[in-house]
């Protein structure tokens, strides 16, 4: 059975702004209910044997136009990944590498989406986390985010912020950047993690 590491930045804050808007928005209760799903949902996953789930589940194809990886600001790209490796030496971790080619794929994708859309978000992550399990890839996560000009600042918010530096600081082996800067020249980069 694979297990997907999914940060959830966006969802707590969206249930802030949600908490905050709306008086009546019972967050303890919501969250309590979501637990008791999660909960069940996993007892029941983890009770099916791998040939169910093989012969319950039909072939999914991901595909992802490869082209998109060049589409990524790579000095952008180059430096987030060595700012990233930096730290992680620092604590001891072994440095990542560079996937140009699947991972950069969909994160350029995700960037591009998120400046559509004018906010950060990690929406349709399972469909990124699928595309690179098809490719191999283990255990996938990944940080967005937007507004800095420099990659030192961009990795520096994500060791301030405890959920994005435990994913910088995840067993990974690879990662993919997409670094891409809207009509303003304001930056959105998505990082996807991933081990082989």
């Amino acid at each position: 059975m694979q297990i997907i590491r999914i940060k959830c930045c966006v969802i707590q804050k969206c249930a802030y702004l949600c908490h905050e808007s709306s008086p009546k928005f019972d967050l303890p209760r919501i969250m309590k209910r979501v637990t008791y799903s999660l909960l069940a949902l996993t007892l029941a996953l983890t009770s099916c044997s791998t040939e169910e789930l093989v012969e319950t589940q039909s072939p999914i194809e991901f595909t992802i136009d490869l082209n998109l990886a060049q589409e990524t600001d790579t000095q952008m790209a180059s430096e987030i990944l060595f700012y990233v490796n930096e730290y992680r030496g620092t604590i001891g971790l072994e440095p990542i590498i560079m996937d140009r080619t699947y991972a950069s794929a969909y994160a350029v994708e995700h960037t591009k989406y998120m400046i559509q859309q004018n906010k950060i978000s990690h929406d349709n992550f399972s469909d990124r986390a699928e595309g690179l399990n098809s490719q191999g890839a283990q255990a996938i996560a990944e940080n967005v985010g937007f507004g800095y000009n420099s990659a030192k600042d961009l990795v520096t918010a994500w060791i301030n912020s405890p959920s994005h530096r435990d994913t910088m600081e995840g067993n990974y082996t690879h990662s993919g950047i997409g670094a891409l800067q809207d009509g303003s020249g304001v930056y959105y980069v998505t990082q996807l993690f991933y081990r082989k």
